[in-house]
């Protein structure tokens, strides 16, 4: 005799997959026993015993009776049963009872008796001398398990978020909930005893027909993901095996996957813009990603102008241009734009109320999507459908947009990058013209005065000098053409600021150093760094000028006592063709700049403690200061 179906308590809120961990041990055996014959009692054994004679007066009662009738034996026996229990007297025990002292053929039977709000298993017998002898057991806690074995199973199943269905050992369907109704398109009255690959044909070449296959012959649980194709469906399945069949539960994942493969069409896609060559053709392929992969009809990409101050349409959908609508750039007056822009805060709306002389919409639409693109531009797509774009649409408009500003940074970087080259060149090219023939006249005539003068040791320095000057411009050319990578190396600070400072005519400037120390440098254009500062410091400093160079913590600064640098200029003092003298070029500083930059290196000017110019160059991690 099989033993009766255990009671469980469900939170049906609960995970999925912690409600699949608890049903999947009773489920299809509660499901299977339903569909066999009902379980037997709990126990057949003698119940709480109860005698009456001919005349309904009881003559015997057990005291385990009064636990839940609240009559204790000496109240009751002697007394006529109806009389001492008037609610008994219409119940269905009553009639029971009544039809035994009539037929005198025995009963035994499951019955509601309400006096008690309880379930009675009840066996009545006739005495031979007349009256009845009653056996009463209170089964009330084994018929809520049956009723919760099954129906509440069934019940708890139907609040699952999950779809559920049970398959017997022939692979026939036991149960459907009803969400695996919905997602399957079948009727659980109609499947129920049919076989799963019967009305699944399609799914016999698939994985679910291989692993389910498999869960039954190992007896081991399994999960996986399949497409199936006739619903146009991706599932997410879990099946958990048992000797009686097999109990499933779906979920429908095509949301997920379909979302997996645009975020990885999108990391593709950044691959791709990141490497175009000009704003229009990461315009272009933003359009062609939004159309192809976001599924948006009508895309514009706009570009802020910083010459005119507007939003400039650089690439739109084809379907725009078949509206026959002018793309015009937009200014401030386009007010919903220019706040996205300015405000970098996106606008989505599900119903556009109207479309004026001054919106940014191609011609009539109903609902629109703006996303910014830092500080480039705005992203837009437009829909002539009703809350057309999902939030999912918008984190993915956005995730877009985040890979278009990049792109655009990377093009403005290389702009930049194009101006300051031909800055350089055309620094070059004036150093090249204006330089060379002076340096190529004093060579000759130092050459000329070597025959006639006697004072060689002059000489011999004007030569010297003559010739650092042209390794100092063929260097600059090299380095302003591109064709010259820095020659790093360890050198030693002072050495180099010495030899540098011997480089320059100095007049009455003096010169300390706080300490040596080494770092790893091009020694050519850290001496041009030293020349370039300590040049600055005579030229601004006035006669007597006192430099130090002092290391620090990832550095090194150049200091001077003259007059220093406004605090309101001592970033523009960088910029090439920034001369704080007349007399200056505008160049000492920013090559300065130059160097440091191609080091890795970062230069700040600061005010020195004697109220004059210092010049910080820091981020050298290679420097390490000397004990002598």
């Amino acid at each position: 005799m099989p033993g009766p179906v255990e009671f469980h308590q469900f939170d049906a809120a609960a995970a999925p997959s912690d409600v699949a961990d608890e049903l999947v041990g009773i489920t299809l055996d509660a499901m299977l026993a339903e569909r066999r014959d009902r379980p037997e009692p709990i126990s057949r054994g003698l119940g709480q015993y109860l005698a009456v004679d001919e005349d309904w007066t009881v003559t015997d009662w057990d005291p385990r009776l009064a636990e839940w009738t609240g009559v204790e034996p000496g109240t009751i026996v002697g007394r006529k049963l109806w009389e001492a229990l008037p609610d008994w007297e219409s119940s269905v025990f009553a009639e029971r009872c009544r039809e035994v002292m009539d037929t005198r053929e025995s009963i035994t039977t499951d019955l509601y008796h309400g006096p008690g709000e309880c379930w009675l298993e009840v066996q009545i017998l006739p005495w031979a001398a007349g009256g009845l002898e009653c056996f009463l057991r209170d089964v009330t806690e084994y018929k809520a398990v049956q009723i919760e074995g099954t129906s509440g199973i069934e019940s708890t199943l139907d609040r699952i978020t999950d779809a559920f269905f049970a398959l017997d050992n022939r692979e026939q369907f036991v149960f459907l909930n009803s969400r695996a109704e919905f997602l399957l398109d079948v009727d659980a009255d109609e499947v129920e005893g049919e076989r799963f690959w019967d009305e699944f044909p399609a799914a016999v070449s698939t994985t679910f027909y291989r692993e389910f296959k498999g869960a039954m012959e190992t007896q081991e649980p399994t999960s996986f993901e399949e497409y199936y194709r006739p619903l146009s469906r991706w599932f997410e399945v879990n099946a958990y095996p048992a000797e009686d069949g097999l109990s499933v539960f779906l979920r429908d994942v095509t949301e997920q996957i379909e979302l997996q493969r645009k975020l990885q069409d999108l990391h593709d896609v950044t691959r791709e813009l990141i490497v175009a060559e000009s704003d229009v053709d990461i315009a272009a392929g933003t359009v062609e990603a939004a159309e192809e992969i976001l599924d948006f009809s009508l895309v514009t990409v706009w570009r802020h102008n910083a010459s005119t101050g507007k939003l400039d349409p650089l690439a739109w959908s084809p379907a725009i241009d078949r509206r026959e609508t002018e793309m015009e750039p937009l200014g401030p007056d386009s007010r919903f734009i220019w706040a996205v822009y300015e405000n970098s805060e996106r606008r989505h709306l599900g119903f556009v109320p109207a479309t004026t002389a001054t919106s940014h919409h191609p011609g009539k639409v109903t609902s629109e999507l703006l996303v910014p693109v830092g500080e480039y531009g705005v992203l837009g797509a437009y829909s002539d459908d009703r809350d057309a774009f999902t939030e999912t649409d918008v984190e993915l408009f956005r995730l877009l947009a985040s890979t278009v500003e990049s792109a655009f940074a990377r093009t403005e970087r290389e702009r930049e990058i194009a101006q300051r080259n031909e800055r350089l060149n055309e620094f070059a090219s004036v150093v090249s013209h204006d330089l060379r023939n002076p340096l190529n006249i004093a060579a000759a005539h130092a050459e000329l005065a070597r025959d006639v003068e006697d004072d060689e040791e002059h000489l011999d320095k004007i030569d010297e000098s003559l010739h650092r000057m042209e390794r100092l411009i063929e260097d600059l050319l090299a380095r302003a053409r591109g064709d010259r990578d820095l020659d790093r190396e360890p050198v030693d600070l002072d050495t180099l600021a010495w030899e540098a400072w011997d480089g320059v005519d100095t007049e009455d400037a003096t010169l300390s150093l706080s300490g040596s120390a080494s770092l790893d440098a091009d020694p050519g254009r850290l001496t041009q760094l030293f020349e370039n500062l300590f040049r600055n410091a005579v030229e601004h400093g006035g006669e007597g000028v006192s430099v130090r160079v002092d290391t620090c913590e990832d550095g090194f600064s150049v200091a001077d006592d003259g007059p220093g640098i406004p605090a309101d200029e001592r970033e523009q003092v960088f910029e090439r063709g920034v001369s704080r003298s007349e007399d200056g070029t505008g160049y000492g500083l920013s090559i300065v700049a130059d160097i440091v930059e191609g080091h890795g290196w970062r230069v700040e000017a600061t005010e020195s403690a004697g109220g004059g110019a210092r010049f910080e160059i820091t981020n050298i991690y290679s420097l390490s200061e000397s004990d002598d």
